[in-house]
């Protein structure tokens, strides 16, 4: 029997390997191209993958352990672009005025990643017993930080927004999974800040 990691590689799993790589790119646009919309619009659609891949990997005949399996390369997925993607895209991207302020923000991005790897770990634990989530879910942050990447915010600023979503994701908030109208309007959040940002960035190279 083969128990190498290699035996996991599955055709289920492509949208949540297409959402890393779009999170590799918006690092790389944010770290060798300096680019905003880029970066921001590689964001939102790791998040609109991220809203399909389950959809998608049902549609194929699985063991259970390949199911369980993609569920760990969910979050782990959800962890890079949702949690250190952003984070280090701000941190390539933002102007920093001073040496503390440099600190406060490095101190609100490691709060802001904690978080995130900590409620995707809660999250593994607690998805058989609650029909939706508790905190505001990593890819519902994946789209906010997509939408700020429109304003360009501050180093202040994000740091705040930091901040507040490191306290929103392991809050006790209990979130309905969206359906019908909800969940139209929340494909519709990626979809309209890829316009925007695709939108900007056409502008910038003109």
């Amino acid at each position: 029997m083969d128990d190498s990691a290699a035996r996991y590689f599955h055709p289920s799993n492509l949208l949540t390997y297409l959402a890393v790589l779009c999170g590799l790119g918006a690092l790389l646009a944010s770290l060798w191209l300096r680019s905003w919309p880029l970066a921001g619009g590689l964001i939102a659609l790791c998040a609109l993958a991220d809203t399909f891949d389950g959809k998608f990997a049902r549609r194929f005949a699985r063991r259970a352990e390949q199911r369980d399996f993609g569920v760990q390369l969910d979050s782990l997925a959800d962890a890079l672009n949702f949690g250190l993607v952003p984070v280090t895209c701000l941190g390539a991207l933002l102007s920093f005025a001073s040496a503390a302020m440099s600190a406060t923000w490095a101190a609100a991005a490691l709060a802001y990643v904690i978080s995130a790897i900590t409620r995707l770990g809660a999250y593994n634990l607690q998805r058989e017993q609650s029909s939706g989530f508790i905190g505001v879910p990593t890819t519902v942050a994946g789209l906010i930080w997509s939408t700020a990447f429109l304003a360009q915010p501050s180093a202040v600023l994000s740091a705040l927004l930091l901040a507040l979503l490191s306290l929103a994701m392991v809050s006790p908030l209990r979130i309905s999974r969206p359906t019908g109208l909800g969940m139209a309007v929340f494909v519709a959040w990626p979809l309209v800040l890829l316009v925007l940002h695709a939108g900007r960035w056409a502008i910038s190279v003109l």
